[in-house]
């Protein structure tokens, strides 16, 4: 039986994103605790599937790093501004902006690690990563102080994501956010990390680098269809 535990800050883990990762791990088992301002997971797997849990683990970790941390830093940069759509779509670009190069990069600093102090990791290992995500807040500072409109900030957003993979994504009618990779198959995973339904959406279609998007008539609001436009060819069936 293979065993760890990971203790993050509850000011990291905002809304138990660690735990819902978690969850989606086939044969792993957990039992959450908390000890003042720390979460914390007793994290077990039988044996034969110890490879596949331990990597599925270091997975769940960096995307904790790299979506909801990051953007933390990120939006530490920019005060307090209301975040509409435009400026999702900017502040998202900038969150995977590098991402490849980036998850290698954390997943290299926690691969020989048996126990997990996501904290510890962010300010000690990452701390190089930490100062290059503030400012990248400091460029999105620097654009709103400026007056940019929205189709401004669209453009730089756009611009920001470089070339586009050939993938077109379906969004489905729901309540959760069910995102189906038409070109490949398969729902995508939408990272939770906005308040917002529609902002959560323009992150998904921004980290997946979507050339094509496409709705069913009346499943998405004025707004967030003007938002999908700004940023890639939109079908409506």
């Amino acid at each position: 039986m293979w065993q760890s535990n990971i203790l993050i800050s509850k000011n990291l883990n905002a809304d138990g994103i660690l735990k819902k990762s978690l969850e989606r791990i086939d044969g792993l088992y957990f039992a959450e605790g908390e000890d003042g301002q720390w979460h914390t997971f007793d994290i077990a797997a039988k044996e034969k599937d110890r490879e596949t849990c331990e990597g599925a683990v270091r997975e769940s970790i960096g995307d904790v790093i790299l979506n909801s941390v990051k953007l933390q830093r990120i939006l530490s940069q920019i005060g307090k501004v209301k975040i509409n759509s435009s400026l999702c779509a900017l502040i998202s670009s900038m969150l995977y902006y590098d991402s490849e190069k980036e998850h290698d990069f954390v997943q290299k600093q926690i691969a020989r690690l048996d126990r997990y102090c996501i904290d510890g990791i962010i300010d000690f290992r990452l701390r190089e990563l930490v100062e290059e995500w503030k400012e990248l807040g400091n460029i999105i500072s620097s654009t709103l102080e400026k007056g940019y409109g929205e189709k401004e900030i669209y453009s730089l957003a756009v611009y920001m994501l470089g070339e586009r993979k050939n993938t077109s994504l379906f969004i489905a009618d729901s309540k959760e956010i069910l995102i189906t990779n038409v070109s490949q198959g398969g729902l995508v995973n939408a990272p939770e990390i906005y308040p917002d339904k529609s902002h959560n959406i323009i992150n998904a279609i921004v980290k997946y680098g979507a050339s094509e998007v496409v709705v069913e008539r009346g499943n998405v609001d004025k707004e967030l269809l003007n938002a999908l436009r700004n940023l890639v060819d939109v079908k409506i069936l």
